[in-house]
């Protein structure tokens, strides 16, 4: 606790901090990076958890990642916005910790968190994944900027997530793939396919973002799963193989 006051006065952060009081987040989080690289390992992890006692969850993984700190899971993997994931999955008939795991792995819980390809918000829609899942799914959406609403965007994401998931018979390593690339990749992949081993056809995938992304996002289910008191397998038993879809 005494490193973490320290850190707490010391002057970037101090700065870092009231940026972030006056809601100026972007200058907030900028300002912070920035005094983040004068610190030592140990400033480094007392600042990490100094954001997560606030709540700002994106620059305390950041912070502790870059501090090479692995072992504080409640830093790493936050349960943040947790009544709405959990709402969401249960409305969407998915597995809550695989709602938080694509949502850890999209933006690390970054509320206005962009794309360079233009996908906003916690889950990372599209313009026009938004629009149209919102159309079928009948979610209200005034405005395209009201995407990077918090609540919004994960009642979206998880209707879009779920849409992916019966696309894919339930499988969560397909549909997962699918939400990073797109579904017409994935049936791409999947030509040729005979009884194929979950894991090897995981490896075969040749976007190297989408195979660390389907590999994080798995890994990640299970953290949450433990979080969560419900734990789960890395994956189950209809998941372990593949046919040609």
């Amino acid at each position: 606790q005494a490193l973490i006051n320290k850190v707490r006065n010391t002057p970037g952060v101090r700065r870092a901090l009231e940026f972030h009081d006056r809601g100026e987040i972007v200058n907030g989080r900028r300002e912070w990076y920035h005094v983040s690289r004068l610190f030592n390992r140990d400033e480094m992890v007392a600042q990490a958890k100094l954001a997560y006692d606030m709540q700002w969850y994106f620059p305390a993984i950041r912070t502790i990642s870059q501090a090479q700190y692995w072992d504080d899971l409640d830093i790493r993997f936050p349960m943040a916005h947790r009544d709405t994931l959990v709402r969401e999955a249960k409305v969407r008939g998915l597995h809550s910790s695989w709602v938080f795991a694509i949502t850890r792995q999209e933006s690390a819980f970054m509320d206005d968190a962009r794309s360079g390809v233009g996908a906003s918000g916690l889950m990372q829609l599209m313009p026009a994944t938004a629009k149209e899942t919102a159309r079928k799914y009948s979610i209200p959406l005034a405005s395209p900027q009201q995407v990077l609403d918090p609540d919004t965007n994960i009642q979206l994401g998880a209707a879009y997530l779920s849409s992916v998931h019966a696309q894919f018979n339930g499988n969560r390593v397909l549909a997962s793939a699918a939400y990073n690339a797109g579904p017409g990749r994935v049936r791409q992949w999947l030509k040729g396919a005979n009884h194929l081993a979950f894991d090897v056809w995981v490896e075969s995938i040749p976007f190297d973002e989408t195979r660390q992304y389907v590999q994080n996002v798995l890994s990640y289910s299970v953290i949450y799963g433990q979080k969560l008191n419900s734990p789960q397998p890395l994956v189950d038993w209809h998941e372990r193989f593949f046919d040609d879809q």
